[in-house]
């Protein structure tokens, strides 16, 4: 008589995860157990299959999967980050004797930074743009080899503030001060975030640089912009 039923082994064998799946779950697990921390660059996709064990061609599905459900950002030719939970973004706060949410420091910023910009434009001195360009440059350099950025962009907005001339602008900036790099380090989780914020850097320091106020505060309120509509987005996805 013919056996028609399979053999455990060949059960066993076809139950098998695949090596996608492995190294999907590995790679989670490694996340979840905190190896990076939000906002920080992963190695590259050849340091993960050496790590993992598996073929380039297995770690870039997995990381195609990754991003697609927001765990990660692929940034081509400045790397790999790991985003937050983007179900958590809006709830995220910072805490200073008391929780305010990032976009409500956004919201802030929006009102302020791009009056900033236009007058800075206006009255920008030949040091003040040349220091601009150069902190705008290094801004980018840093990007794309490290995460240690944070101060460099902060000091950029804070020399636009100054430039500004403006005190009554200058006094809200500052009660701000002690949350922003915080959340800066929060907003750069965002997709393509870092991408982004590299090119107004340089867009505003140009507008800056050649007096063009208004196009200075535009593109100010872009970039700002940019971080707040995929943190309103989320939340409405929660509501």
């Amino acid at each position: 008589m013919i056996n028609l039923l399979p053999k455990v082994e060949e059960i066993m064998e076809n139950n098998k995860p695949s090596v996608y799946q492995q190294t999907l779950d590995n790679l989670n697990k490694l996340i979840i157990n905190k190896t990076w921390k939000p906002g920080q660059r992963l190695p590259t996709m050849k340091q993960l299959a050496k790590k993992l064990d598996v073929s380039v061609t297995i770690i870039r599905e997995v990381l195609r999967t990754l991003e697609i459900h927001g765990v990660v950002s692929i940034e081509h030719g400045r790397g790999i980050y790991l985003r937050n939970d983007p179900n958590a973004v809006y709830s995220n706060t910072i805490d200073h004797k008391g929780k305010i949410s990032l976009l409500s420091i956004l919201k802030a910023r929006l009102l302020v930074e791009p009056e900033q910009a236009y007058y800075c434009a206006k009255k920008a001195d030949p040091k003040l743009c040349r220091d601009l360009q150069n902190l705008a440059s290094q801004l980018d350099r840093e990007m794309k080899v490290s995460d240690n950025f944070l101060t460099t962009d902060l000091k950029f907005h804070q020399m636009i503030s100054k430039g500004a001339e403006q005190p009554s602008l200058m006094i809200m900036t500052q009660s701000l001060e002690k949350y922003q790099i915080e959340s800066r380090r929060m907003t750069n989780t965002l997709p393509q975030m870092r991408t982004k914020a590299a090119l107004y850097h340089q867009l505003i320091a140009a507008a800056i640089t050649t007096h063009k106020a208004k196009e200075a505060k535009q593109l100010m309120e872009m970039h700002i912009k940019s971080m707040i509509e995929p943190l309103e987005e989320n939340y409405e996805n929660e509501s």
